[in-house]
């Protein structure tokens, strides 16, 4: 049993294989986008955290040439991984550079000599070039910067800008190489800057700037993995809490699209219940409570936002749980209660707390577990209720049965048979009170161990 989810993609290597979260068509769909624009793009992937931007762009770049039958170079830059050098220029040209045709090798070092012009002046960055290996990948451009850097007798900042005083000049002559190598191998660019909402304020405007005054070149684009409200955060820690940073992203972002939730057209399914499902067989979980936990998951994330991230955190506490749980044949509700308390305790922290409170009401738990009543009434008079969804009955009788214990009959819109939930698992005998049931689990199973 493994404790944490795991992904064995191979950058430039690995595509969507059978395509278990239904990202084919959309990665097709961004692949015919910056094949057949000519104007610089840049594009943001935008969501929220957990939500799998790394996973669709790690292999998007792979398939973009394997399967989408792309001519475009795709170049993949986590910046999060890159973010303790000063200057974003240094390890984005560094990325770009790696992938380019070797028969561009002339054009590849004056793109090199090119930017060490536009490095901002400080030891710091040559100490990292230095420090982190960069230097062997930049060749010349990264000899100039730490030779310059590590000179007692020569000014650094001189030492950099002596074979061109013009900003404004060397920036013309990089964009001028650029465009030459593009139109030399008559293929675009992508490149795919992932983890910008992670970075350091500073450093994620820095590689925004570097993109729209450096890299603002016909055929080549850019896909930025982001969460938009965490970089507008960037923009206000940078500006103040007063500037509109919505508009002021705008400059440089020219348009957005977000990954489906949900995978088939006529009988959907979400992507996070096929998270679980696949992940749970990888990680080689019990199959009863795994089977139980994705079953709440698929009815409580239709009503709120449940991650990918978050997921993958309720596998692992599911693998912390001590091997009885999963080998004890205990009765089907009181697997249900551990499941619950599983999920909830990660997917809403304040709902598990009223849980075991008891200070949570059936209609909040109703909404909850988005069960209106009629999913939940058995019959409409004489009539079966066609509607009527028996599974997550059970989840709204079972935690209702555990924080109203008899009270439950004065609940409507429930089965006849729901009353007489105790008696029937027998599982409550446990306990003194089946209201005592949730507390007892959470102590005795699942904080034990916690991550």
């Amino acid at each position: 049993m493994k404790l944490f989810p795991h992904d064995d993609a191979v950058l430039y290597e690995t595509g969507f294989g059978d395509d278990t979260f239904g990202r084919k068509e959309i990665s097709k769909q961004l692949s015919d986008l910056v094949e057949r624009i000519e104007s610089p793009l840049v594009i943001a992937l935008d969501d929220s955290w957990g939500q799998g931007k790394s996973y669709f762009l790690k292999r998007w770049v792979a398939a973009h040439t394997a399967v989408n039958e792309g001519t475009a170079t795709t170049v993949y830059f986590d910046a999060f991984e890159n973010d303790y050098l000063a200057d974003p220029l240094v390890s984005l040209i560094a990325a770009v550079t790696v992938r380019m045709p070797k028969g561009q090798k002339s054009k590849v070092e004056k793109i090199k000599k090119a930017a060490t012009r536009l490095i901002k002046p400080a030891f710091g960055v040559a100490l990292s070039i230095a420090t982190f290996g960069a230097k062997e990948e930049l060749g010349e451009m990264g000899d100039a910067i730490v030779d310059a850097a590590s000179s007692e007798t020569k000014d650094f900042a001189t030492d950099l800008w002596k074979a061109e005083e013009d900003r404004s000049a060397a920036m013309e002559s990089f964009r001028g190489i650029l465009s030459d190598m593009i139109k030399t191998t008559n293929k675009a660019l992508v490149i795919v800057v992932d983890e910008l909402d992670r970075c350091r304020p500073d450093y994620a405007l820095s590689v925004l700037e570097i993109i729209k005054h450096l890299f603002s070149v016909d055929h080549v684009h850019f896909v930025l993995g982001v969460n938009s409200k965490a970089l507008e955060n960037s923009v206000k820690a940078r500006y103040g809490a007063e500037i509109d940073a919505s508009n002021y992203l705008k400059k440089f972002i020219n348009l957005k699209f977000s990954l489906p939730k949900t995978i088939g057209a006529h009988d959907p399914s979400q992507v996070i219940v096929e998270y679980a499902v696949q992940q749970a067989d990888v990680m080689e979980l019990p199959e009863r409570i795994t089977k139980r936990a994705t079953s709440l998951l698929k009815y409580i994330s239709e009503t709120r936002d449940v991650s990918l991230r978050d997921v993958g955190k309720i596998l692992s506490n599911i693998a912390l749980l001590p091997d009885k749980i999963h080998t004890t044949n205990y009765v089907n509700a009181y697997i249900d209660v551990v499941a619950a308390l599983v999920v909830i305790s990660v997917v809403d922290p304040d709902m598990h707390r009223r849980i075991l409170d008891r200070t949570v009401t059936f209609t909040e738990l109703r909404d909850f577990l988005n069960a209106p009543e009629r999913l939940t009434k058995e019959r409409i008079g004489e009539d079966y209720n066609p509607e009527y969804e028996y599974d997550v009955t059970i989840w709204l009788t079972v935690l209702t049965f555990c924080v109203m214990g008899d009270a439950i009959k004065d609940c409507t819109g429930l089965p006849d048979w729901a009353p007489f939930m105790g008696s029937n698992s027998e599982f409550f005998g446990r306990v003194r009170s089946p209201v005592d049931m949730p507390r007892q689990i959470q102590r005795d199973w699942i904080d034990l161990f916690r991550l």
